[in-house]
């Protein structure tokens, strides 16, 4: 199973911790939704799994969370051993081929006692199923429809509803997958530091990308004049600027095919004394990523999150 992104540490804490509200992207059901009063699976589990499952995965994605009532209690939880004590196993193989197609990616997590005090059942656990939306959508259901995630409960998807996800998936979906620091930091004769940040895209759907371009959003008093002259000599980007901040864009030169990820571009910040407040105060790095006719996509990260930023401010900082 592939995971769906960076993987939350679910345990019993995380669960009290979620939003006790059933929405587009989040649904609970008791353990009996899974398992009768004997504690076997229940005869019509594998067609109504086969409902979320579609509905999440024609949509925006989301969890199903079994082992939790209508409020978002922890219910006891469901017996481990109602597949001969491999049912998170078991559920890792139906979940992804309850639909046609069957889920390229899921998520099954297996959450069990935390202590004498557990509102978890010795021998029991809750279930979380995540998935996230689908390339290959839409997807049908075992009763022969199309479901979708519309408020908050899954419904059959419409003649157009059905029409709009096949337009979706007719466009790449490309995003920056990766935006990390490169090389050492370098300390010039002023006392400022040059970082240097390499950008990559992925085209994480399947429809190969043949115009692709990027554009970085950095706040002005992170670009002076040798972050500029930097940029220039790399020839990768053409900049404009506006009240606050720097645009940066750059046209990706070739296709990216489905499932590629591929470097793009390199952009450099200068931690000067004048910017250290800025830094601290959240300062990001945004992006636009545009592909085809596809919608941009569009995301941010505050260079705080990055510990070459905190050395860079340290050094600045104890030069002053």
């Amino acid at each position: 199973m592939s995971d769906t992104g960076k993987a939350k540490n679910w345990n019993e804490a995380a669960l009290l911790d979620i939003n006790p509200h059933e929405h587009d992207f989040q649904e609970f059901k008791g353990s009996d939704w899974l398992v009768n009063n004997a504690g076997l699976i229940r005869g019509d589990f594998s067609i109504n799994l086969s409902k979320q499952v579609s509905a999440f995965a024609n949509g925006a994605g989301g969890r199903l969370f079994i082992g939790l009532d209508d409020d978002g209690k922890i219910d006891g939880g469901v017996p481990v051993d109602a597949k001969g004590g491999g049912l998170r196993e078991w559920l890792e193989d139906v979940v992804p081929m309850s639909v046609e197609p069957s889920l390229l990616r899921c998520n099954v997590y297996e959450v069990g006692r935390s202590g004498p005090d557990s509102l978890i059942r010795e021998g029991c656990a809750v279930y979380v199923l995540e998935m996230p939306s689908s390339t290959e959508a839409p997807h049908q259901a075992k009763d022969h429809r199309y479901y979708l995630r519309i408020a908050g409960k899954s419904r059959p998807m419409g003649h157009l509803h059905v029409q709009d996800v096949l337009r979706r998936n007719r466009h790449p979906r490309v995003v920056l997958s990766r935006l990390d620091p490169y090389g050492a930091s370098e300390r010039l004769e002023d006392g400022t530091v040059l970082l240097q940040f390499r950008v990559l895209l992925a085209n994480e759907g399947r429809t190969m990308a043949k115009r692709v371009g990027v554009e970085l959003v950095v706040p002005r008093p992170l670009c002076g004049r040798a972050v500029r002259e930097r940029m220039a000599d790399q020839g990768e980007t053409h900049y404009t600027q506006s009240p606050g901040k720097l645009t940066f864009f750059r046209f990706h030169p070739v296709p990216i095919f489905p499932e590629q990820e591929v470097y793009t571009v390199t952009i450099w910040i200068r931690v000067t004394r004048r910017n250290l407040g800025l830094f601290r105060s959240g300062a990001t790095i945004a992006w636009r990523v545009y592909a085809d006719d596809a919608a941009p996509v569009v995301g941010a990260r505050a260079l705080s999150q990055f510990l070459v930023v905190d050395q860079a401010l340290e050094i600045v900082a104890a030069g002053m």
